[in-house]
């Protein structure tokens, strides 16, 4: 039976309340495979780095004042080759790093469906989706990175390197439009490719349910959206505000300074320990209600915060 309730404030209130808690059930768990995936990955980039070193010392060598600055020149007069090779550079290396998202979405899926996880299901999920949530990273950034790239890079190209307030304001604009679009149309790949789609498939069911179901799939991106705003709001401002009153900082400013750093602070401890899992939880469930998919009785304890 697919999900066909109308959306109300109150639905997206309680998505984002019981993905907390579970989050907060399973706090140890995805700290542990966050910290397992982080060691996998210095791995994995360190195996990847290591030709690409070798390759450079071979073309490169002998390495001289004269071979560097020879460089130097031909990437000045070649800009857009190099930004051409950045790029090539960027998908993979982007990619590289989702794989770990898809993995904790992994474990988020057996969490919402079953109602429970382990750290180890998470390496699970990365030894055999390996392929699958590769593939799916790089279509990711080619769709929601490269095109805010580009446009940065282009632009900046054009204006010299140079890039004016205007044009900043309308690039800060346009980056912010495509991502929030695009991430909300491809928000249910990850749940969908955790579950056993194709990656294809996935972001056909992605951009499907995304569109039917406009109001619950943004609603849910919108408040994740202003839980960023609100956690990382006040050290914006501040940094904001503080730009107009340097040189000096007068000793009015230091306990403001303090403060919003501490909360900083707490929130960045927030974001790694309870929002990042509850975000990944918080798709999963929505996929699983939208699709019709298995949903376990969650029996969670409240959460002194909520």
């Amino acid at each position: 039976m697919v999900y066909t309730m109308s959306t109300t404030f109150g639905t997206i209130l309680d998505d984002m309340k019981t993905s907390l808690k579970l989050a907060w059930k399973s706090m140890l768990s995805y700290f542990l495979a966050n910290l397992g995936m982080l060691i996998v990955m210095v791995i994995l980039l360190g195996i990847v780095a290591i030709p690409v070193l070798i390759v450079a010392w071979v073309v490169l060598a002998p390495f001289s004042e004269a071979t560097m600055t020879a460089l130097a020149n031909w990437a000045a007069v070649n800009p857009l080759i190099v930004g051409g090779i950045g790029i090539l550079v960027l998908i993979p290396l982007v990619s590289l790093f989702l794989v770990v998202s898809g993995s904790i979405y992994g474990m988020s899926h057996d969490l919402v469906t079953k109602g429970e996880t382990k750290a180890e299901l998470a390496f699970s999920y990365f030894r055999h989706k390996f392929l699958s949530f590769a593939g799916t990273g790089a279509i990711l950034t080619i769709i929601v990175v490269l095109p805010p790239t580009i446009a940065w890079g282009l632009t900046s190209y054009a204006m010299g390197y140079a890039i004016t307030a205007p044009a900043t304001y309308v690039l800060t604009t346009f980056t912010f439009v495509w991502v929030y679009i695009t991430a909300g149309l491809t928000s249910m790949v990850w749940p969908a490719v955790a579950s056993g789609k194709g990656v294809q498939e996935a972001f056909k069911d992605s951009f499907s349910l995304s569109t039917r179901y406009f109001d619950r799939v943004y609603g849910v991106l919108t408040a994740i959206v202003l839980l960023l705003a609100a956690t990382f709001g006040p050290l914006v401002i501040a940094a904001l505000a503080m730009a107009d009153f340097i040189p000096p900082v007068t000793l009015v400013f230091i306990p403001a300074i303090v403060g919003v750093g501490l909360y900083t602070v707490i929130m960045v401890l927030l974001w790694l320990l309870l929002f990042l899992p509850m975000v990944r939880i918080v798709w999963v469930k929505v996929y699983q209600e939208l699709t019709g998919g298995e949903i376990a009785t969650q029996s969670v304890v409240d959460m002194p915060i909520v």
